[in-house]
């Protein structure tokens, strides 16, 4: 037996769960191992099948109460992958917690990524494998052209650009190795960067002077990562345990970036990333949701951390 620790509405719990085996109890159709790292949304039957094989949560130190930020944010964007239906929401950052709507819609994504110049809220279809464009409001996806040029059994991740006139960059993975693609936004097609040398890079942020950051889930770690060749290069690790499809994405304005850490079991961290160690510090914590996001510029904030 191994002890165990969940996060319950804020709260610790620490139990006792079975030791690891080879199948979970239950259906052995469904693989346990398998999905200790999977860059896909979390099965429903998941957190009741594999109790052994969800990690203990490691808790994020979290912003002071009474310091957070000075300013609350323009409306930021989350999709909810464990709602059923999906909801898609509005929040003001950093109150990922507290979202002001919620209307469910029947598009899937891991790929969301908002043009501040614009104010075009991009997606690609995670069934279809549609470009597109979310309505804001309602939630609603108008689908573009089918983006093909995947490698292999290559599974998109992640979706990030400057602006609607720049680059857009598609991350992917295999389960074992992570590729960067640019996507031509007329025709679908990908084009092959190149390898990142990471095995489940689950998202890409880019920053307002072109610099890319990426959160791998079977290493932990934030990473920066070279747009003209692939290359990931290891920052450090966030300090949590995370599975499953999920977001980070650049406060462009302040330059901040933040991450949705899903952990499996509905366990979810909102968090601010150090780029110079990697770090994560919990900013808010939804409860039972595991979120695909993107942010919009927002006023200067400030946080500090215990």
């Amino acid at each position: 037996m191994s002890a165990r620790s969940i996060l319950v509405s804020g709260a610790i719990l620490v139990g006792t769960l079975p030791a690891f085996a080879s199948q979970p109890s239950g259906d052995p159709a469904r693989d346990c191992p398998a999905l200790a790292n999977s860059a896909q949304r979390e099965p429903t039957w998941y957190a009741t099948e594999c109790q052994a094989y969800i990690p203990a949560v490691k808790l994020l130190p979290v912003a002071k109460a009474g310091t957070a930020p000075n300013t609350i944010g323009d409306p930021a964007y989350q999709l909810d992958l464990r709602a059923t239906p999906n909801t898609f929401e509005t929040f003001a950052l950093p109150n990922a917690a507290s979202p002001s709507s919620a209307p469910t819609t029947t598009f899937d994504s891991y790929a969301l990524e908002h043009d501040n110049a614009s104010g075009v809220l991009w997606a690609i279809e995670n069934v279809t494998l549609a470009l597109g464009t979310v309505n804001k409001t309602t939630g609603v996806f108008t689908a573009g052209p089918t983006v093909t040029g995947l490698v292999g059994t290559d599974g998109i991740t992640g979706l990030a650009f400057v602006d609607s006139s720049s680059t857009f960059y598609v991350s992917a993975s295999d389960g074992t190795e992570s590729r960067l693609y640019s996507l031509n936004t007329t025709t679908g097609v990908l084009t092959n960067i190149g390898v990142m040398g990471a095995p489940l890079m689950i998202d890409i942020a880019i920053n307002n002077a072109g610099q890319m950051y990426g959160h791998d889930i079977s290493t932990d770690s934030i990473y920066s990562i070279n747009t003209a060749t692939g290359a990931a290069t290891l920052i450090g690790a966030t300090g949590a345990a995370a599975n499953f499809a999920q977001s980070i994405d650049f406060d462009k304005s302040t330059g901040v970036l933040y991450a949705w850490i899903y952990s499996g079991g509905g366990v979810n961290q909102f968090a601010s990333i150090d780029l110079a160690t990697g770090a994560a510090t919990a900013v808010s914590t939804p409860a039972n949701k595991e979120y695909e996001g993107a942010l919009t510029p927002v006023s200067l904030q400030s946080f500090s951390v215990d």
